[in-house]
């Protein structure tokens, strides 16, 4: 997580520095004005409302150590939605209070906020009703458990059941383990329902909601030239046959020959996730676990691909699939548990 301090003030800047000691684990600047600045400070050099724009979506958290109606003019053109949108923080200049001011779930705003006043001393100020009612937001437990949302509409209708203490049912493939306030329930009647699972599921009224774990790991073998319509298709075809979802998947994974093959890259573009590259070296220690082909070791150096490159990624799990064709690329599927 990156932050940046913005502050146009002597006695803001001397606070800037505080907190960047104190947060010495994060990695932050502060951006400053030209009469405050110094070697550990960045010039803002245009007109503060274009300065904003400039940064607005380089850093997870911007603290703007100032007024807070300064910072709502400033930022109010760049606002899209809780989605995007970085998380914003505002501290008067004695870190007395800290404020919690956009994207306070999803973009870690609240956390933050928390975080900073424990450091520094102050008060954070928090006004998301689940947060100050001890509940928990839909939103808040996706980032949690490191899941995806369905559908941000339906995760605000359920979120308002739980704020409203209306019953909502959990039902849940993977373990967990926070604490849940007591009108999130396990089984019985309820009227809103989050699913938490992998698998597709039919949502049908709005007040279910699912989060889906990212926890599919592709591991990816092709012919050189392979296009990512191709790649896309043999996934879509695999996640059908288990009934995946695929916004569950968690990264793709090939060899370091691959590096370069801009259909599998391509590809994870498509389904928003990465690439990760294992070295051959690393194969050859493994692969005698796996099915091989001599054909693929005389061109590459090792006899697997898809199923080393998946397993060796992963930090547990196994497979819900073995190595399978499909016109030439060969896919395999972990699940992380």
């Amino acid at each position: 997580m990156n932050w940046a301090v913005v502050t146009l003030t002597k006695g803001g800047v001397q606070q800037a520095k505080k907190v960047k000691r104190l947060l010495d684990d994060i990695s932050l600047d502060i951006y400053t004005l030209e009469k405050w600045a110094d070697e550990e400070t960045i010039t803002i050099n245009k007109k503060l409302d274009e300065f904003i724009g400039s940064v607005f979506y380089s850093y997870d958290i911007i603290l703007f150590i100032m007024a807070t109606g300064i910072v709502v003019r400033s930022i109010a053109k760049y606002i899209v939605d809780k989605t995007t949108d970085p998380g914003i923080l505002v501290m008067d200049e004695r870190g007395q209070f800290i404020i919690s001011l956009l994207s306070g779930h999803l973009g870690g705003a609240n956390k933050a906020a928390k975080l900073l006043a424990d450091k520094i001393g102050g008060q954070p100020v928090i006004t998301t009703a689940s947060d100050v009612n001890g509940l928990i937001a839909v939103d808040t437990l996706a980032e949690e458990l490191d899941c995806r949302i369905s559908s941000m509409t339906n995760a605000k209708n359920v979120t308002a059941l739980i704020v409203n203490n209306e019953l909502v049912r959990i039902e849940s493939d993977i373990n967990i383990d926070i604490k849940l306030p007591d009108n999130i329930v396990t089984e019985g009647e309820a009227k809103g329902t989050i699913y938490i699972t992998n698998k597709v599921v039919n949502i049908d009224n709005m007040y279910q909601v699912q989060l889906i774990p990212k926890s599919i790991i592709i591991g990816i073998g092709c012919k050189a030239g392979t296009s990512s319509e191709a790649i896309i298709n043999a996934v879509e075809e695999a996640l059908r046959a288990l009934n995946i979802d695929c916004r569950s998947i968690l990264h793709f994974a090939t060899v370091d020959v691959k590096q370069y093959e801009v259909g599998i890259f391509e590809a994870a573009k498509h389904y928003k996730t990465v690439v990760k590259i294992v070295d051959r070296e690393e194969i050859k220690t493994v692969e005698h676990k796996f099915q091989c082909s001599e054909f693929v070791r005389k061109a590459i150096g090792v006899g697997a691909v898809c199923e080393p490159c998946a397993a060796l990624t992963a930090k547990r799990g196994h497979f819900l699939m073995r190595k399978k064709s499909y016109n030439g690329i060969t896919l395999s599927i972990w699940e992380e548990v």
